[in-house]
């Protein structure tokens, strides 16, 4: 019996490490920089990250710019889930979640949004 309870501790020890959860008061700089998709619904919107904001592009040059309470960092498949925590216009908090791939650097996908892609501009 015991090498079935090491193998159990062993798989959890593993699924935890694999998923782990961490947070941090500013945008990583894999983030930094102005996103943008080439799908064609979105043609005039953007996203923008600095270190301390985060701005939704609104169209005919326009943005809503929010600082950033948090970011929450979960390492899952290879991938990054970042969770983005600002205060809304009502200064409730709210966030925006995106998933971003370190092997295709520069290229963001949204949590709600997965089926395009969002690239950053100028590097």
């Amino acid at each position: 019996m015991k090498p079935v309870v090491f193998l159990i501790a062993v798989v959890i020890l593993a699924v935890g490490l694999g998923c782990r959860s961490e947070r941090t008061r500013t945008v990583p700089d894999e983030l930094v920089g102005v996103w943008k998709t080439s799908e064609p619904r979105y043609a005039d919107r953007f996203l923008e990250l600095t270190r301390t904001s985060i701005a939704f592009g609104a169209g005919e040059g326009k943005a809503d710019v929010r600082p950033v309470a948090g970011v929450e960092i979960v390492r899952q498949d290879g991938k990054i889930l970042y969770t983005v925590s600002y205060a809304d216009t009502e200064g409730h908090e709210s966030t925006f979640s995106l998933y971003y791939d370190p092997a295709r650097a520069g290229v963001i996908r949204l949590k709600n949004q997965q089926s395009f892609e969002w690239t950053k501009q100028g590097g």
